[in-house]
């Protein structure tokens, strides 16, 4: 029986769920296949087949062609799933294309591994290389904390074909305080941690971000290496991790994914270029060798045993701070993500490293009044961190912020002649007047209504937010009157849809299709004979048939076709040297001649 026919029964037979996986595994160009023959002879070609093979182990590339010790791969189930072979009583039966590719492959492959290059630093650059890993580990963390503060202060747009803006780039590089090239680094490490999400086309914080900001820094750094390994594709964490316990990189990451792997392709050992760049970013390796942040990320333990002697090389965080006269916030060390969080509300960050600055400000106490805190909350809160009290000019800012607080009131108002409207009221007729014309406010439209109120038809979420901007002490209220906390970002929950949810999306229209083509369903023995001889006739291409005969025997004969039309073959029966018309249901068997 042919592959093409044994392969597309097999494929008719897979439910939508596990054809829809295959096909995203595979990435079959759909343009041209109509039914489960066309994608049974897409699976085959070599060239797709090769495009395959670019994941496959050597050991289960020697099976595939036949050149191995004859044991079945462990991960058998994976090379029926990939449409590579499929599974006999007999055990498992390979297709002859995708043996004789993977032959090639492994024809044109190193014979062996290339020998692994020492790593071992001497005494004197071992201690260099751990205070490297330490500095680096806690960039990665300062950066990843500083990006996801910064998605809930504005979310970022993402581009078309992935990333952000060169403009965003450089302004994440400043204030994150690192290279500019580094920034898509550390926004796929924050994602693959699910602390930040891609929202429609909007880079977002999640909620996991606040709890993954309680575990101790060697906790949350190992969140973020190995949740971003988790999220390579299975032959680069192989590779990664050969050298195991050490983390493998620069000249035995290449000898290891080589050996291992002799059909991936240029595009695939491009990439282990980035996964080097990532480890040095993370302090996983330094200079291609090891490091101890590389083999807690690897060691099996869980995150809390191996985080500890992490929580030991990076440094300790503080609780504390100096409050100074001048309105400045001096943080002498790295403050929990907890206490930093709660500052960012009624401080500016200034400078950010293992000591901060931050500085306050009357805007940044009517920030922190407008999202929940009160004054009687920020005075416990700056008196429980600070080492120097209260300052004066702080106690008296946080007082103006509470007198000024809600002088000015946002509410959503429905008319019942004239449709929802918001309302701008205050006590303060001078400080309404100021509103009425300023000019940074005329996109709102703002109308008198009455004494001490204006009304615009824009929304009251951006009309409160537009007063804000402007420096405004305005407060949001509900229709009732009650205070509402107004939040800008969108903190969305945790998702991790992968690639291959994206992929999937493309082909489920594949999938209608074939499922659609019940006349030319693989089960059907004529129509795959019918779709042998039409390919024959297009190519004039002689071949050999086996007839059934009226009497139940069989006969054959070796003819060219000419066409086929309504069920019947009309050929030239080379033999006898005349022409012929044979009913295809006749016709039990065809070869190339």
């Amino acid at each position: 029986m042919s592959d093409s026919l044994t392969l597309a029964r097999r494929l008719g037979a897979l439910d939508d769920g596990a054809l829809t996986e295959l096909l995203v595994r595979r990435q079959v160009a759909t343009r041209d296949v109509r039914d489960f023959f066309d994608l049974a002879d897409a699976l085959l070609e070599p060239s797709s087949v090769r495009l395959a093979l670019r994941a496959i182990d050597r050991s289960s590339l020697e099976f595939l062609a036949g050149t191995g010790a004859g044991d079945e791969p462990r991960d058998a189930a994976g090379l029926w799933d990939a449409a590579l072979a499929h599974p006999t009583p007999d055990g498992t039966a390979v297709y002859e294309s995708v043996a004789a590719t993977a032959a090639a492959v492994l024809h044109d492959a190193p014979a062996s591994p290339v020998r692994p290059v020492s790593t071992e630093p001497d005494a004197r650059s071992a201690g260099a290389d751990r205070a490297a890993a330490a500095e680096r580990a806690f960039t990665v963390l300062s950066a990843v904390s500083e990006l996801v503060q910064q998605l809930r202060m504005a979310p970022l747009r993402i581009r078309a074909r992935g990333g952000v803006s060169a403009t965003d780039d450089k302004r994440l590089a400043i204030v994150l305080g690192v290279d500019p090239v580094d920034v898509g680094a550390l926004i796929e490490l924050a994602t693959a941690a699910r602390l930040v999400t891609v929202d429609g086309d909007t880079l977002v914080s999640t909620t996991a971000a606040d709890a993954w900001n309680l575990h101790s820094p060697g906790r949350r750094w190992l969140e973020l290496a190995r949740n971003w390994l988790a999220e390579q594709e299975a032959p680069y964490r192989l590779a990664l991790g050969s050298a195991a316990p050490e983390w493998s990189s620069g000249a035995n990451l290449r000898s290891a994914f080589t050996a291992a792997f002799p059909a991936a392709d240029a595009a695939m050992t491009e990439r282990l270029d980035h996964l080097d760049h990532v480890a040095a970013l993370l302090g996983a390796a330094i200079d291609g060798r090891p490091s101890a942040f590389g083999r807690a990320a690897l060691d099996p333990a869980p995150a809390e045993a191996a985080a500890i002697p992490l929580d030991g090389e990076l440094p300790a965080e503080v609780g504390q701070v100096y409050l100074q006269h001048d309105l400045s916030v001096i943080a002498p060390g790295p403050l929990s993500p907890t206490i930093d969080s709660r500052l960012r509300k009624l401080a500016d960050i200034e400078t950010r490293g293992v000591a901060s600055a931050f500085r306050i400000s009357q805007q940044s106490i009517d920030r922190a009044l407008a999202s929940g805190e009160t004054e009687l909350s920020l005075r416990d809160f700056l008196g429980e961190i600070s080492l120097t009290g209260l300052p004066q000019a702080v106690d008296y800012l946080i007082g103006e912020g509470g007198r000024r607080h809600g002088l000015v009131r946002v509410r959503r108002f429905d008319d019942p002649d004239r449709g929802p409207r918001t309302i701008v009221h205050t006590t303060d007729a001078a400080l309404l007047g100021a509103i009425a014309v300023d000019q940074s406010l005329s996109p709102l439209g703002l109308r008198r209504e009455g004494d001490g109120a204006l009304w615009s038809r824009v929304d009251a979420t951006t009309v409160y937010w537009m007063l804000a901007d402007a420096r405004y002490p305005v407060l949001a209220e509900d229709v009732n009157g009650d205070e509402l906390v107004m939040r800008r970002s969108r903190i969305a929950t945790p998702a991790r849809p992968g690639p291959a949810a994206t992929r999937a999306d493309a082909v489920s229209e594949l999938v209608l299709r074939l499922r659609s083509a019940s006349e030319q369903s693989s089960d059907d023995s004529t129509a795959w004979m019918t779709r042998l001889l039409d390919k024959a006739v297009r190519s004039r291409s002689p071949m050999t048939i086996d007839v059934r005969m009226p009497d139940g025997s069989t006969t054959q004969l070796q003819v060219t076709p000419l066409s086929l039309q309504n069920g019947r073959l009309r050929c030239v029966d080379v033999r006898a040297g005349v022409e012929r018309t044979v009913p295809v249901a006749n016709i039990v068997a065809v070869t190339a001649a």
